[in-house]
């Protein structure tokens, strides 16, 4: 049986494509520029081989505009992009092409994107729930565990100290038996990725079991004592908190719930800040 192509007619809705008949009888749709570039026209005879050379290089260009624009929008991983065309059914032999291409070109590069990645969540997370997320998308564990090699403990801990602050001061608005507030927050840090060495000395160093018990009446408040406290306390704080104004509003809340009163805290604060 021959195959006569009839029509090349261009679709209303794209002008970009066009609707390929054959022996009078819709055969396939292509892109506009394979018609140019494989010399299509009526008359024209086509044999089986063809007609599946075009089709395959019509879904590769549907394929991969579809992942650069993906792309356009966000930074992806291979894995991601896979994915993504795979959803939209494209074949294997089809995406590995594209893929190829877009990692010729650096469109896709699963090194940079764990730099990237890391760099920005190491902000907020913990390396085990970044190591989990990165694992997630497709990238090497060797190329996960090099990069998160160049995040230090010290860097770690004091991102945690950070966040722990934070959410400390949300917990002790509801929260005034201190083994359930170092609960809550030592599970709020798990959950972000910290491990235990991390959370422990975090959680220690802003809940302080004396912060909970009451205060004790004195008619003469001790200055001296108050002094150590308040310098004690600076030192944690200052670890995660480098603006003056919020140091001074965090180290008085902490003092007022001592039981201290607000002449006294004014007095040592105007002391040692």
């Amino acid at each position: 049986m021959k195959y006569i192509i009839s029509k090349i007619q261009v679709q209303k809705n794209n002008k970009d494509r066009v609707n390929v008949y054959v022996n009078d009888e819709f055969l396939f749709a292509c892109s506009g520029e394979l018609v140019y570039y494989h010399n299509l026209k009526k008359g024209l005879e086509l044999d089986k081989n063809k007609i599946i050379e075009v089709v395959e290089e019509d879904n590769y260009i549907k394929a991969k505009n579809v992942a650069l624009k993906v792309l356009e929008r966000s930074y992806k991983t291979e894995k991601e992009i896979y994915d993504k065309l795979l959803s939209k059914e494209y074949d294997d032999k089809t995406i590995q092409r594209v893929i190829k291409f877009l990692k010729e070109y650096s469109f896709v590069d699963d090194i940079r994107y764990a730099e990237l990645y890391i760099k920005d969540k190491i902000k907020v997370h913990g390396k085990s729930k970044i190591k989990f997320s990165l694992s997630n998308k497709g990238i090497g564990e060797d190329v996960i565990e090099n990069k998160l090699s160049n995040i230090s403990n010290e860097q770690e801990e004091l991102t945690a100290l950070k966040l722990g602050e934070k959410k400390y001061n949300t917990l002790i608005k509801s929260e005034k038996n201190h083994l359930k507030l170092k609960k809550k927050l030592s599970d709020y840090l798990l959950r972000n990725g910290y491990n235990f060495s991390i959370i422990n000395k975090v959680v220690n160093s802003i809940v302080v079991c004396d912060d909970f018990s009451e205060t004790v009446e004195q008619k003469e408040v001790n200055f001296e004592e108050l002094n150590n406290l308040a310098l004690k306390r600076l030192n944690v704080l200052k670890k995660s908190e480098k603006n003056k104004d919020k140091l001074h509003k965090k180290l008085y809340d902490y003092l007022l719930r001592r039981g201290y009163k607000y002449d006294e805290i004014k007095t040592i604060l105007k002391e040692i800040l």
